[in-house]
């Protein structure tokens, strides 16, 4: 009797051991994880405690958790993430979550977004509230599919996506020497010049454009050339060219009517009228004629199906391995991207080069963004990509890692670069055309330039202004304005 009793007893007695050294084996990952940074010891304690327990849904999770966003394999965090999912029956956010985002790092948008939904149901079927965070990244994920009308559906108040969608208007108040500009690009003996005003586009369009200048009358009258927007500006014979001008521009930008990811994009056929711009070299800058250059292009963008997918995997490589930074030396793109370092217009000249050797028609964007705080209105460069499956360029920022190439809501593209991407280009009537924000950031002196956007009542200011001020730090390059540019160049 007493044998028969003892058997179960010590079957018990092990089986809370047991237990118990699950546990214990789950919490050492733990600490190994979060307190000593060790992921892989700590998977493998992970990986025993599932192997004992493996009904529990944290012990997956963690397996998943740490793959994902320590070691950084997705794809085999996934298939454990995936189980946590089907043992939650307590209705835990955590494994929906991650399950979600896993899935949205492998590009595999359509199975989020079921996840998503799924996972909202089940909250709902267990009497909780989904918390704001699953609306926020259905919109996301519809954002990032490039249907912005489901993006807008389903963004609540307040997320960034609703932000990023909504509509907005934005005045620009702009004080430029112009004497002291044309000066500098040695063209004060001209009697027209053509200056470049906000890019007609399906996500900007220019309400109104209006000058001012202090000593006398210019005559003005909008020209749309090259696929920019230009302010023709004309002086009285005989008379010299006023001192400062006053620009004053209204625009409204809708970027729900955006196209941002290239990985559905058509490439244009060499028959194409813009074809040109997946072919200009410009003597050698952008590395097209390189044959080490175009082999490293080939590499990176190997296991694309689809050209556009090709686009994708260049700008995501050259996001990873390109920093911003200090400028550097060099003749040319692949130079630049050897070392690694480079400002925003470096990051464009590159992508162009990269998907131009892709066959992909790209030229860059010249224009105006709020950074920082307090922002100051700075020139930024990004591109746009043709696409010819809708015979439209769209824009896209190379150097958003972040936010996979999205543009900055109250970014105001005022640009588009010639195939060459020349500062300023002479037209065939003979007058020059040039680039406002090249022109006003070379040479412009003690310029003032400020914008206000307007979003449903909400008000943002952001201006740059080289007037001295004691109580205002000033980057370098703000600080000390450049003596001039270089000459327009055809």
């Amino acid at each position: 009797m007493k044998t028969k009793l003892y058997i179960p007893i010590l079957f018990l007695f092990h089986s809370f051991v047991y237990a118990q050294s699950a546990q214990d084996m789950y919490n050492q990952g733990i600490d190994l994880l979060y307190n000593r940074n060790q992921p892989e010891s700590a998977l493998t304690y992970f990986r025993k405690a599932y192997q004992s327990e493996p009904n529990i849904w944290s012990r997956p999770f963690m397996i998943g958790y740490t793959l994902k966003n320590y070691l950084k394999k997705p794809e085999e965090a996934v298939v454990y993430l995936e189980q946590s999912w089907d043992l939650n029956s307590e209705g835990d956010e955590l494994p929906y979550k991650e399950t979600i985002i896993c899935l949205e790092q492998l590009g595999k948008i359509d199975q989020a977004i079921t996840r998503n939904t799924k996972a909202q149901a089940a909250l709902k079927s267990a009497n909780k509230t989904p918390s704001s965070w699953f609306g926020e990244n259905l919109s996301w994920l519809y954002w990032t599919k490039g249907d912005t009308n489901k993006a807008l559906q389903f963004a609540p108040e307040g997320s960034w996506v609703k932000n990023q969608l909504s509509p907005r208007t934005i005045e620009i108040d702009w004080k430029i020497q112009i004497t002291k500009l044309l000066s500098a690009w040695r063209l004060t003996e001209a009697d027209k010049i053509r200056i470049t005003i906000p890019l007609d586009r399906p996500y900007q369009k220019l309400i109104s454009a209006n000058i001012d200048s202090t000593d006398q009358a210019l005559s003005s009258k909008r020209k749309s050339s090259r696929g920019n927007q230009f302010l023709e500006l004309e002086k009285p014979a005989g008379t010299d060219w006023p001192e400062e001008i006053r620009l004053q521009l209204k625009l409204e930008q809708n970027l729900k009517a955006m196209t941002f990811r290239p990985a559905k994009l058509r490439p244009a056929s060499p028959e194409d009228p813009n074809y040109i711009w997946a072919s200009e070299n410009r003597d050698g800058l952008f590395s097209l004629e390189d044959p080490e250059f175009l082999k490293k292009v080939e590499e990176i963008t190997a296991s694309g199906r689809t050209t556009g997918e090709k686009a994708e995997l260049a700008l995501q490589y050259l996001r990873k391995n390109y920093k911003y930074g200090e400028r550097v030396e060099g003749s040319s793109i692949k130079e630049w991207l050897d070392q690694g370092t480079g400002d925003c217009g470096y990051f464009t000249y590159i992508a162009i080069g990269m998907l131009r050797a892709l066959k992909i028609p790209v030229r860059g964007v010249y224009g105006l963004g709020p950074w920082n705080d307090p922002p100051p209105a700075l020139p930024h460069s990004i591109l746009e990509i043709y696409d010819a499956s809708k015979d439209q360029w769209f824009p896209h920022d190379p150097q958003s890692d972040q936010l996979y190439g999205v543009i900055n809501p109250s970014y105001i593209a005022f640009t588009a670069g010639n195939p060459k991407q020349d500062a300023a280009v002479l037209a065939e009537d003979g007058i020059w055309e040039i680039d406002t924000v090249w022109f006003f950031w070379n040479g412009s002196g003690r310029d003032t330039l400020s914008y206000t956007v307007n979003v449903k009542n909400q008000n943002q200011i952001a201006s740059r202004s080289l007037q001295s001020n004691p109580n205002i730090q000033k980057p370098e390059y703000v600080k000390t304005p450049q003596s001039g540019g270089p000459p327009p160049m055809k």
